[in-house]
């Protein structure tokens, strides 16, 4: 008989000591899981306060870098500002007790912002941890408009003093002038066929109503020395474009024996130089560099009637806009508005001349008569010593506003006429002729209408600076209504004189779509003549920079791009023409 046992188990309570150690696990791991849970806030309150710091340090960058390159303590000053806005300031407690950095970086046209505060805990405050420190930095980038022209503390030729060797004037043209005559942005009428460019019916597209803008940088301050703008030729005077106008004896004077030996004495007697500041080129030697060219073109009896105003804007703290500057308007600078003359018999360049109140020549007295402002240089604004700011002066030029509201544009002003001068500044008291410009420059701010009418010539324009950061970007130059000449001529695109390298593989379009003769392994465009078709057409040339691009950026001249335009010898050259530069790419942008 087979015994079965049934095995039984016996449970037992648990000890006192047992339940006291799983009492203790549970403790240990609620703690182990509320730490978690507490690091998981604090983390993200982190990122959410580092969130808050990125921006603060984006919007800091991007409000101060406009005022790159040349003004590093406006960009401090502006960036800090802006990370004010968003809760950060250096000093205080709490976020306000942030520290704000800013510098310039080695490319002059970035600046870093960082932004570093103490963010408070929540549950690590509990052991001890009560704040941790975040920093966010960001860098930006100012891809300002590309000063164009000048290198030096002039623009355009300047006949009294050293003559930057450019060969050309700076073109202004009466609201009512054809925009066919190379004046893109200040002629409303639009009247040739085909259509120029930028045209909608008989009205141009493009046309600015606060006119041209020249940036005057003054990179330091000639202590006892005012700063003085002068003009060359200001006033307009219909004299033919290459001051050839004969239709009266007395207008322009083609040989100034022909008003006779009496009055020929008379104006040398009162001008030793009248020979060469008034003749004609084409017969007395040196003249034609006292000819700036005034013309009008209206029908086939043309009067011309325009005026030009002179405005000087003070610098400001809003680098990225200029028609908000203020108007200096004080005794010694104020806007001035230069006359016309369209000479007849009754009122010939000679009687002009010579007349008794018209002929005096007294830069002291407060007035700008006709011979202190026709083929010499006039001072329309004088800042006195102790006045001058460093930073940038705005020269502001319209055709579109009337002398006794200079500063707001008029409808309905329609002169017409092209008027072509010289800008000048320096600082000094010894006279017009002895302004030192070794610490100013003058330069288009992205835009430039000039004028040449020299004979034929090799000429080297300075189009554009670009600086070495720009390597490995694209320059693109737009010329508008290109090559009044009487033979064709070539365009080159040329580097720096310190450049030993060679500009090549640059794109030349022309707004229609012609097929163009080009040599792009020499950046040249050839058989430019207006009557090939440049003529109201808009001409596109995009430059590749090379990437081992180099140039002097600490030389006054150096950096600067060149068009070489090439004419044959002989050719009579009468071109007015609209530049334009940039460098693509977004203005201001984020780039770390």
């Amino acid at each position: 008989m087979t015994t079965v046992r049934r095995l039984q188990l016996q449970r037992t309570a648990p000890s006192k000591d047992e339940r006291g150690v799983a009492l203790v696990w549970m403790a240990l791991f609620m703690f182990i899981l509320l730490v978690f849970a507490g690091f998981a806030v604090d983390l993200t309150n982190w990122y959410l306060n580092a969130e808050r710091v990125q921006r603060a340090a984006d919007a800091g960058a991007h409000a101060g870098v406009v005022f790159l390159p040349a003004d590093l303590t406006s960009a401090t000053t502006k960036a800090r500002a802006e990370t004010a806005k968003n809760g950060y300031t250096t000093g205080g407690s709490g976020a306000s007790g942030s520290t704000i950095t800013v510098t310039q970086e080695p490319n002059p046209n970035r600046l870093r912002v960082k932004v570093s505060t103490d963010v408070p805990n929540f549950f690590l405050g509990l052991i001890g941890l009560r704040s941790t420190r975040v920093s966010q930095e960001s860098v930006a980038e100012y891809v300002a408009p590309v000063p164009m022209g000048s290198p030096q503390n002039k623009l355009g030729n300047d006949p009294e003093g050293t003559d930057p060797g450019t060969q050309l004037w700076v073109n202004a043209t009466g609201p009512s002038t054809g925009k066919q005559q190379g004046e893109r942005y200040g002629s409303k009428l639009c009247n040739s066929s085909p259509r120029e460019f930028g045209c909608s019916g008989s009205s141009s597209t493009e046309y600015a109503t606060d006119g041209y803008l020249y940036a005057v940088d003054v990179s330091s301050v000639v202590s006892g020395q005012p700063l003085t703008f002068q003009i060359f030729d200001g006033i307009y005077v219909n004299t033919g474009s290459t001051c050839d106008r004969t239709s009266d004896s007395k207008t322009i004077m083609p040989t100034l024996a022909s008003l006779g030996s009496t009055s020929f004495n008379n104006l040398v007697a009162r001008y030793p130089d009248a020979a060469t500041r008034f003749g004609a080129p084409s017969a007395t030697a040196g003249a034609a560099a006292f000819c700036p060219g005034d013309a009008a073109y209206a029908g086939s009896n043309p009067v011309g009637n325009m005026t030009t105003t002179f405005i000087v804007r003070a610098p400001d703290s809003t680098e990225w806009s200029d028609t908000d500057n203020p108007v200096v308007s004080t005794a010694s600078c104020a806007p001035v508005t230069m006359g016309t003359l369209n000479p007849s018999s009754a009122t010939s360049i000679y009687n002009q001349l010579m007349g008794a109140s018209s002929g005096v020549i007294n830069p002291n007295d407060g007035v700008l008569t006709f011979a202190e402002t026709f083929h010499r240089f006039a001072t329309v604004c004088t800042i006195p010593s102790g006045s001058v700011q460093t930073g940038r002066y705005i020269l502001q030029v319209r055709t579109n506003v009337t002398a006794a509201a200079p500063t707001v544009y008029s409808p309905s002003v329609a002169t017409e006429g092209a008027n072509h001068f010289s800008i000048r500044v320096g600082f000094g008291t010894s006279g017009l002729a002895a302004v030192d410009g070794s610490n100013v420059t003058v330069s288009a701010r992205g835009r430039l209408p000039i004028f040449a009418n020299a004979s034929g010539a090799n000429t080297q324009f300075f189009v554009a600076r670009v600086l070495p950061y720009d390597a490995g970007r694209t320059l693109r130059i737009n010329l508008f209504d290109m090559g009044e000449s009487s033979q064709a001529g070539t365009l080159r695109i040329l580097g720096p004189t310190e450049y030993t390298g060679t500009i090549s593989g640059c794109t030349i379009t022309r707004d229609d779509n012609a097929v163009l003769n080009t040599t792009p392994s020499l950046c040249r465009l050839n058989n430019v003549l207006a009557s090939g078709g440049y003529n109201g057409r808009l001409l596109t040339i995009d430059v590749p920079i090379p990437a081992n691009y180099t140039c002097s950026s600490s030389s006054p001249t150096g950096c600067w791009m060149r068009i070489q335009a090439s004419y044959p010898v002989g050719a009579t050259v009468n071109d007015a023409t609209t530049w334009s530069a940039s460098i693509l790419g977004n203005p201001v942008r984020l780039v770390e």
